[in-house]
């Protein structure tokens, strides 16, 4: 993975950082699971949650996560309009639909020139291009295409 960029306009990430086929090939041999998030945010800047997951979690574990991640990261947590976002991840938390159009969605089979498309027509505006299955090539390869489209992150 290429290192990341700390331009807000556009962020890579994944639903999750907790990809079982990860720890074999992401992750360092051996790295406790509390380390993952400390080492997903320094290849990524951004994480989507879904709200049954973050919901459930305690304040303790948020405010480690604030700590385990840069001043850029950003936790998506899929929420609503009653939705309450926790104090303990601060500026770091961006409540977010899973139908927000600032999100471009991405798996193993979508093709890198329907993302191309759709990364330039929201040029301009905050994107969060984020992996919904965790397929690492297809994330080395969407990397490689926004160094091309000069979007790197």
């Amino acid at each position: 993975m290429t290192s990341i960029n700390t331009t807000p306009m556009l962020r890579l990430g994944a639903q999750g950082w907790t990809f079982p086929a990860w720890n074999e090939s992401f992750y360092p041999a051996g790295m406790p699971e509390e380390w993952q998030l400390t080492f997903f945010n320094t290849q990524f800047n951004c994480v989507f949650l879904e709200q049954a997951f973050w919901q459930q979690l305690s304040a303790e574990q948020m405010t480690q996560w604030y700590a385990d991640t840069h001043a850029y990261f950003r936790f998506l947590l899929e929420s609503d309009e009653t939705t309450t976002l926790p104090a303990e991840l601060a500026e770091k938390a961006v409540p977010m639909r899973r139908s927000d159009t600032s999100i471009v969605w991405f798996d193993s089979a979508t093709s890198l020139k329907d993302l191309a498309v759709r990364l330039s027509a929201g040029a301009g505006s905050p994107l969060y291009v984020i992996s919904q299955d965790g397929n690492l090539e297809q994330l080395e390869r969407v990397a490689t295409l926004l160094e091309v489209m000069g979007l790197a992150v």
